[in-house]
């Protein structure tokens, strides 16, 4: 089930760093090789963290920065399905769940999620580009059968998340999303990171799964009261869209940290901009707190990539 190859945590970068190098902006270690046949292979499982504020790199190139494809998969038909480990029974006082839920529902096919598009895999000598439909919301699933321990592992998210797509069904565009509850984070949740995504394993198919903590828990360190919250989102709950958005479109785009795109200096198309010009961002009828990602084409941060 779960297959733990490697893990490099916040912790342990400074000891791979004279090894393989390690991003600035990240907690994983850099990638040292991809697949050479298939963009759909078995996990590596590295960690690749978001940073909090005060954590995250202060200053952003303007120009000249190029994220480089390093022949593992990207998400080419991107869903997203959230399962929120615990929130029944340990609550969920700032309505999270429902949040992310209508986030995700009017994400898809926008202008910021367009960034994605141009983020290709190649299987053979053929380039594969990700879609960005309308519909990204796969699925939510409350899962209350399972305790969530006070700091889970890991390992823990990760068969989490297996449990996710066994209720489910496997998805290989997918990201699966273990949402834990208020007040059952893991540990480094708030003063190192705020959120991470990695990939194991189910029947040596690749898994792309994210763990989000219960994000206003950390407060002002992972995105709350960052600006004035558009009318679809409290203060309290900025962060949620800024982190799950970073991850998300990580995921898409290196869904198996360090073979996708990936840069060694800055680590992911989110590191780079994060925590950096934070904006309230149009999802057709509804509006969200977001971060810029990167875009290769216009080698800058961006909210919008396209036109309609």
């Amino acid at each position: 089930m779960y297959r733990h190859s490697r893990l490099v945590g916040i912790l342990g970068c400074a000891a791979t760093l004279a090894i393989v190098g390690c991003a600035a902006n990240s907690g994983n270690m850099a990638p040292t090789t991809g697949s050479p046949t298939s963009a759909q292979v078995g996990a590596t499982h590295v960690v690749h963290y978001m940073a909090t504020r005060n954590a995250a790199r202060t200053v952003v190139p303007n120009s000249g920065v190029l994220f480089s494809y390093f022949n593992g998969p990207v998400l080419l038909k991107p869903k997203v399905y959230y399962i929120f480990w615990g929130y029944k029974k340990y609550g969920d006082p700032d309505k999270v769940a429902k949040l992310l839920e209508a986030y995700s529902k009017v994400e898809g096919g926008s202008l910021h999620n367009n960034d994605y598009i141009q983020y290709y895999d190649i299987v053979g000598s053929k380039k594969n580009y990700p879609t960005n439909p309308n519909k990204q919301l796969g699925g939510v699933w409350f899962d209350n059968t399972n305790a969530v321990p006070e700091n889970p592992t890991d390992a823990q998210v990760a068969q989490e998340s297996l449990n996710g797509v066994a209720k489910f069904g496997y998805d290989n565009s997918a990201s699966y999303v273990v949402a834990t509850p208020h007040g059952h984070s893991s540990e480094g949740f708030g003063t190192q990171f705020c959120a991470y995504h990695s990939s194991v394993e189910y029947e040596s198919q690749l898994v792309s799964y994210t763990n989000l903590p219960y994000m206003p828990d950390a407060g002002t360190a992972c995105g709350a009261n960052y600006l004035q919250a558009p009318k679809d989102e409290s203060s309290v709950d900025e962060g949620v869209t800024i982190v799950e958005g970073h991850e998300y479109g990580e995921s898409i785009s290196d869904p198996n940290p360090g073979t996708g795109w990936y840069n060694f200096e800055y680590g992911e198309i989110g590191d780079i901009c994060a925590w950096t010009d934070i904006q309230n961002i149009s999802f057709k009828k509804k509006s969200y707190t977001m971060q810029p990602m990167y875009s290769n084409a216009s080698e800058s941060c961006v909210q919008e990539y396209g036109t309609k």
